[in-house]
C-alpha cells in the first residue's frame, strides 16, 4: 500500500482539480487551486562530510505538491482558507524519513478577514521562520543558511511546528503586521513539536512565539520571540528555554539589494547565529553573495561554524529558474571543510 499512496495521492488531486475546474473558471481557481515544485540538483560533496555523503549524486531538494483555496463562507466579511500539501521525493525512494517517498508538509484550515485579521491551525510555517525564508533566497538548495543550524541561522528556521494555532492582525501603521502563535501536545505525550532534525527531539509540551514585521517600500524588517517547554528532550545539550531574532532586506535599487538576520538561540543550545547577503540582478540573472556564522551552539558541540556561499539563479518564467552555486561550510575548531557544488533546476507550476 505505501507503494502506491504517492500515485493515489497525484490522481485524487488531479480529479479533484478537473472537477473543480469544470464549474465556474474565476471561482473555481480560488477555492481550489493545485500547486507544486519539482526542484531538483546534481550535488558534488568534499571528503569531510564522509561516507555516504561525499561525492556525487543527483537529488531532489524538498520537491511537493499540493492543494489550496479560499472561498467566501456566511459569516460577514469572512473567507475559510486552507493547505493541504506534502513532499515528494523526484529522484529515488527515500525522503527526509528513509524508506519514505512522501512525506506531509504544511497543511491547515482558518479563516481570514480584512478587518481582524488571519487566524489557522495545523501544522505551520510559524512567523518565526518566515521572517528568514522571506530573506534568503537559497531556501532549500545547499547554500540555505538554515542547514543543520550552522550556515547563519538555526533550524528553527526549518519546516513546521505540529499541532500549532496561529494569529496575524491586518496590515496597520502603514507596513505594520504582529503575529502570535502556539503549539502544543497533551501531556505526556511522545510525539515531536517539530517535525525535523534536532527540533524533533523536543516531545509533548508547548511552544508558542510572538513577532512583529515590518513591510514598505524598499524595506522589509521582523523581529521575534520564541520560547519552548517540552515534556521531555531526547537530545543531549538541546534545553527547554527561550530565544529571539531580527532580520531584514533593503532594496537600494531594482537591481541591488542586502539582507541580514542576528539570531540569540543559545538557551535553548542552538547557540549565536548571523547572517547577511548580497543580490545583485543582471537581466534575468541574480547573482547571489552569502555569509554565515554558528557559535556557542551546545548541540552543535561548541564549535565555530563559517559559511561561504556564491551562485547565481536565472529565471526562466513561471517563477522557475535554474542554478548553480559553490558553498563551503567550515568548522574551524575541528579544521574541517564541508565544500559543496550544486547545480540544477527550480521547476513551479501553479504559482
Amino acid at each position: 500500500m505505501s507503494n502506491k499512496l504517492p500515485a493515489l495521492l497525484v490522481t485524487g488531486i488531479a480529479v479533484i482539480a478537473v472537477n473543480a475546474n469544470a464549474g465556474e473558471k474565476g471561482k473555481a481557481n480560488e477555492m481550489f487551486k493545485v500547486y507544486g515544485q519539482a526542484r531538483v540538483s546534481i550535488d558534488n560533496q568534499s571528503t569531510d562530510f564522509g561516507p555516504g555523503k561525499k561525492g556525487t549524486s543527483i537529488v531532489s531538494n524538498a520537491s511537493r505538491i499540493g492543494a489550496k483555496g479560499k472561498f467566501k463562507t456566511n459569516l460577514e466579511g469572512t473567507a475559510a482558507i486552507y493547505q493541504l500539501e506534502f513532499r515528494y521525493e523526484t529522484t529515488d525512494s527515500t525522503n527526509g524519513t528513509a524508506g519514505k517517498s512522501v512525506e506531509f508538509r504544511e497543511g491547515y484550515a482558518g479563516l481570514v478577514n480584512k478587518q481582524w485579521g488571519r487566524l489557522r491551525a495545523g501544522r505551520l510555517s510559524v512567523p518565526y521562520k518566515t521572517t528568514l525564508t522571506k530573506i534568503d533566497p537559497w531556501n532549500d538548495n545547499i547554500p540555505q543558511s538554515r542547514a543543520g543550524g550552522r550556515q547563519g541561522t538555526s533550524e528553527l528556521h526549518s519546516s513546521y511546528f505540529n499541532n500549532a494555532i496561529e494569529y496575524m492582525t491586518p496590515k496597520f501603521a502603514g507596513g505594520f503586521t504582529a503575529g502570535l502563535w502556539y503549539a502544543s501536545e497533551f501531556d505526556g505525550s511522545a510525539k515531536p513539536l517539530h517535525n525535523t532534525g534536532t527540533l524533533k527531539n523536543y516531545t509533548g509540551g508547548n511552544a508558542a512565539g510572538v513577532g512583529v514585521k515590518y513591510v514598505a517600500g524598499p524595506i522589509r524588517l521582523g523581529l521575534d520571540y520564541i520560547d519552548i517547554s517540552a515534556d521531555a528532550i531526547t537530545k543531549a545539550n538541546l534545553e527547554n528555554g527561550s530565544g529571539w531574532q531580527i532580520g531584514g532586506r533593503y532594496k537600494f535599487s531594482k537591481q541591488f539589494s542586502v539582507a541580514a538576520m542576528y539570531e540569540d538561540v543559545e538557551d535553548l543550545g542552538l547557540g549565536k547565529n548571523s547572517y547577511i547577503n548580497g543580490i545583485y540582478k543582471f537581466g534575468q540573472t541574480r547573482y547571489i553573495l552569502g555569509y554565515g556564522q554558528n557559535r556557542d551552539g551546545a548541540v552543535y558541540g561548541n564549535k565555530d561554524w563559517n559559511n561561504l556561499s556564491l551562485g547565481l539563479k536565472r529565471a526562466i518564467g513561471h517563477k522557475s529558474e535554474i542554478f548553480l552555486a559553490y558553498n563551503t561550510r567550515q568548522d574551524d575548531t575541528g579544521g574541517k571543510d564541508f565544500n559543496s557544488v550544486t547545480g540544477g533546476f527550480n521547476i513551479k507550476f501553479g504559482y
